[in-house]
């Protein structure tokens, strides 16, 4: 009955459970999916590039928005400058004829009289005269409301001495001591002829250029001097030192030849500014302009609202896009690992459905491909697992067929070797006592394998029955060949020496078909060498097996006691080593007189004949059977 489909079946599920095993340990590991990991990849580049993009964005705008407030900061704070410097120096213009009038008749006179009331701006031009002592003293006075200006001087007294005496010190002085819309303007003159020095003072009324300073908007303006007052600017910070609501550096440059710039300020409550500063160029006046930076940038923050708008939305699209994109890819990947789990499971039929043709598709079908190829190989590992397992038990049985490697049966010690090429071999060898004569058998069948032991098992089956005829080696070798020829009807041959030692008389007989020629070493007191081998080739016949009709011949001679013969098969002098390098004839004779000498036993001989053949081969794999064996006649009983 045939196996074979229950071997396949054991061999699928013995592959399976061995998949199952590793499905087990590997396939349960959990991880992210390919699909959101491509999702990722797809998303974020745009969304890595777009962040950097917006960054970038946000701080060109950002620096070109603070450039532009500076720009136009500065524009505004040198515009009004301008426009403070020019009113106070037409105002100058127009009281310094006055001033000189004065100085020429020590009084003010109807002419001077006349320009101040033409000047509605001008509101009184008071002189002061200075003393050796340093003390002023007023002389004269213009006013366009009597008693108007003592009314003012006697307000602030203390004030208005100090502002005097610094008036006399850098030669003029611009004060808004009332914090409104009244200016005072001081200008020291000097009489070149009589060297005296006179102090005007101009009240000035300058509501215009007041209110510029005191409208509320976003932008701040202040009119401070050297020394960080505020002159005009926002009523809770009028008459203050600018330095206690914020530091701008440029307060500590008052002298320096910088007449206008800008820089970053930051006030007590750590609030942002952007300022300007601006040299008014009459007196030690400047015009400070500054802007909160938020609110300077509050057209960066809406570009940044609808850039982020914008950059959702451009997201959300590239996601969903992503989505489309990454399932049709990754399906077929999902496809393939279910496929490759249950292969995993061991179901080897499951085949992909092939839907594209780029390398997702030919992975694909690279894949069906594989597992038709698995579901092959594994029919082939069945079969070759059945055939194994067969070779197994021919080896087994074959191994049946040798005798005991060493023995001793009446004056013949006997010791033997034997190693197949493969798991069954094509050489036999064997030893039988039949009466008083004992048969040494040695075969060789062609090749090795499964094929040569078949002929091996039917050598040893007709060498059976032969043993119980008792006929001579040539009428064994007959019979032994019709045997050989009808189990391999000429395929397959086999070279065959055949002897019987008689226990009695010493003397051998054998016949030989065509086989390696056994080896007589006489007993000898000195070393032996090459040319003491006595070969036994007397007699050489048709190799078994050849034909069926073929006659054998047979001759004899005598084996003295302590003579010893070596059979082997081609197998030994053909030996390789690692290096394909043959072991050869010279060696080989070589090797068997040194395992001879000291009239060695058989068993000694055999021992070290094997380490010689052993160490030339040196680990490497057998092209042939490998057999001998020693036959010593150590004494007749």
């Amino acid at each position: 009955m045939d196996q074979r489909p229950d071997t396949i079946k054991i061999g699928r599920e013995f592959l399976s459970a061995r998949l199952k095993r590793g499905h087990n340990q590997t396939v349960n590991k959990s991880g992210i999916s390919i699909r959101y990991k491509i999702l990722f990849l797809l998303t974020s580049i745009p969304l890595l590039t777009l962040a950097i993009y917006l960054v970038l964005a946000v701080k060109i705008f950002e620096d070109d928005k603070i450039a532009y407030v500076f720009d136009s900061s500065s524009s505004m704070s040198g515009s009004i400058a301008a426009q403070m410097k020019t009113q106070l120096n037409s105002v100058l213009s127009i009281t310094r004829p006055i001033f000189q009038d004065f100085l020429l008749e020590q009084k003010f006179t109807s002419v001077g009289d006349l320009i101040f009331k033409n000047e509605f701006n001008v509101e009184s031009i008071s002189a002061y005269t200075v003393s050796s002592l340093g003390d002023f003293k007023e002389v004269a006075v213009l006013e366009k409301e009597v008693g108007g200006t003592s009314k003012l001087t006697n307000a602030f007294k203390v004030l208005f001495d100090d502002y005097l005496k610094k008036a006399n010190k850098d030669g003029r002085l611009v004060a808004v001591p009332f914090q409104d819309d009244r200016v005072f303007l001081f200008e020291k003159v000097s009489d070149e002829k009589t060297q005296r020095v006179t102090i005007f003072l101009v009240q000035i009324k300058m509501s215009e250029l007041a209110e510029t300073f005191n409208t509320v908007t976003s932008r701040k303006i202040y009119l401070i001097n050297s020394d960080g007052t505020v002159l005009f600017g926002p009523e809770q910070v009028s008459g203050k030192k600018m330095q206690s609501f914020m530091k701008p550096s440029f307060l500590a440059r008052s002298m320096d030849k910088i007449v206008q710039g800008v820089e970053g300020v930051r006030m007590a409550d750590g609030t942002e500014l952007l300022a300007s500063f601006s040299r008014v160029g009459f007196g030690d006046l400047t015009v400070v302009s500054s802007v909160r930076k938020k609110s300077a940038l509050s057209a960066v923050q809406i570009l940044i609202r609808k850039s982020l708008i914008f950059f959702g939305i451009l997201i959300s699209v590239t996601v969903i896009v992503s989505l489309f994109a990454s399932n049709g890819l990754t399906q077929a990947l999902t496809d393939l690992f279910i496929a490759t789990k249950k292969v995993s499971e061991g179901n080897f039929d499951i085949r992909v459905k092939v839907s594209s043709r780029d390398e997702v598709g030919s992975l694909a079908n690279n894949f069906n491909i594989m597992a038709l190829e698995v579901s092959r190989l594994l029919e082939q590992t069945a079969e070759k697992a059945r055939m194994e397992s067969e070779l197994q038990t021919a080896k087994t049985v074959q191994e049946t067929l040798f005798p005991e490697t060493l023995a001793k049966i009446g004056g013949l010690a006997i010791s033997g070797y034997y190693e197949p090429a493969s798991e069954c071999g094509g050489d036999w060898w064997h030893y039988c006592q039949v009466g008083s004569k004992m048969f040494l058998w040695i075969g060789d069948a062609t090749g090795h394998g499964a094929p040569a032991a078949l002929i091996t098992s039917a050598a040893k089956s007709a060498s059976t029955i032969i043993e119980t005829l008792n006929v001579s080696p040539a009428k064994a070798m007959e019979l032994l060949n019709r045997s050989i020829y009808d189990v391999s009807k000429g395929r397959i041959m086999m070279t065959f020496f055949l002897a019987s030692f008689d226990f009695g008389t010493g003397e051998l007989i054998y016949s030989n078909a065509s086989h390696e020629a056994p080896l007589v070493l006489r007993k000898s007191d000195i070393p032996l060498t090459k040319n003491d081998l006595i070969p036994l080739n007397e007699v050489n016949n048709p190799r078994l097996g050849q034909s069926r009709d073929s006659v054998y011949q047979e001759t004899q001679m005598t084996l003295g006691s302590g003579d010893l013969i070596f059979f082997y098969t081609d197998g030994v002098t053909d030996i390789q080593d690692p290096k394909k390098k043959s072991w050869g004839e010279r060696a080989f004779i070589k090797a068997l007189i040194a395992a001879s000498k000291d009239n060695a036993s058989a068993a000694e001989t055999v021992a070290i004949f094997t380490a010689s053949l052993q160490g030339h081969r040196g680990g490497a794999t057998l092209i042939d059977d490998v057999t001998f064996f020693v036959v010593k006649n150590e004494g007749l009983g």
